[in-house]
């Protein structure tokens, strides 16, 4: 039997992503409680189809393209598929992680520099030999709305000319609050553990979770599993205290984890020191 077994996830990952997570711990032991806690829009205003549009019209002319995520390579090659049927040669593709990479080459294109292990966030890959020596260089980067920007700010600063591409919006759903108490009600969670693989999606459970005027004890019990140190700073920025920390959020990453955390009764001591609102 997995060490897993009995276990209950609240799944909080956006659709489709939710469900094949769902399905990967399932075959585990693990009971999944899926609350997704983030939506995926694609941008809708028409200045934003337009600057988008311009971004891929132009792809010709730069010479790095950066994903961010499996997510901004799907809205992307949306575009590309429309607009370039046969990619423009001379453009290096990088990707922000493992899922990227290989969403990246399921769209049959060379990655030529991504990150097999460790944190695999924007820091790490700019560490990669690649992109040190960009003056000059145009170097578009696909993301989603307000994304992070280390990565734009440390290429110029490297002399690289930089565009953003933003292709989709991250919103918390309306009814997250409602998601969550249907979640628990699903039943009884003694071994209940909140995964969230983002910083973003930790904001959208932590307000979720505090609009609920009679949250379920089980919440209020659960432990969270987050992806790599800095989440892990926010979540403790936010009250949280008791926390499994992935290397990063890849599934085996987060699962390694999880199989730790199940095997620490400390995490699911009910001691009422969870978090501090």
């Amino acid at each position: 039997m997995s060490s897993l077994s009995g276990l209950q996830v609240l799944v909080t990952r956006p659709e489709p992503q939710a469900g094949r997570w769902s399905e990967q711990l399932k075959a585990l032991g693990v009971v999944p409680l899926v609350a997704p806690m983030m939506s995926l829009e694609a941008v809708k205003e028409p200045a934003a189809k337009e600057a988008v549009k311009a971004c891929i019209m132009d792809f010709d002319l730069y010479q790095k393209a950066i994903f961010v995520s499996q997510n901004a390579v799907t809205h992307a090659f949306e575009w590309l598929d429309h607009y370039w049927p046969q990619l423009p040669l001379g453009v290096e593709y990088y990707g922000v992680g493992e899922r990227t990479a290989r969403a990246l080459a399921d769209e049959n294109v060379e990655v030529t520099a991504w990150q097999s292990r460790g944190a695999m966030n924007s820091e790490a890959l700019l560490e990669a030999p690649e992109l040190q020596n960009v003056a000059e260089q145009r170097i578009v980067i696909f993301r989603g709305v307000g994304g992070r920007g280390l990565l734009g700010q440390t290429l110029s600063e490297r002399g690289a000319r930089v565009d953003y591409c933003e292709l989709y919006e991250r919103r918390c759903p309306a009814d997250a609050p409602q998601r969550l108490q249907n979640a628990i009600a699903q039943g009884p969670a003694s071994r209940l553990i909140v995964a969230l693989h983002s910083a973003e999606t930790l904001d959208n459970y932590h307000w979720a979770r505090c609009q609920l005027t009679d949250a379920p004890n089980a919440l209020a019990q659960a432990p969270l599993l987050v992806p790599g140190e800095r989440v892990a700073q926010h979540a403790r920025a936010l009250g949280y205290r008791h926390l499994a920390v992935a290397e990063n959020a890849t599934d085996p990453s987060m699962l390694e984890a999880l199989r730790a955390a199940s095997q620490d009764p400390a995490l699911f001591q009910t001691d009422g020191t969870r978090y501090r609102d």
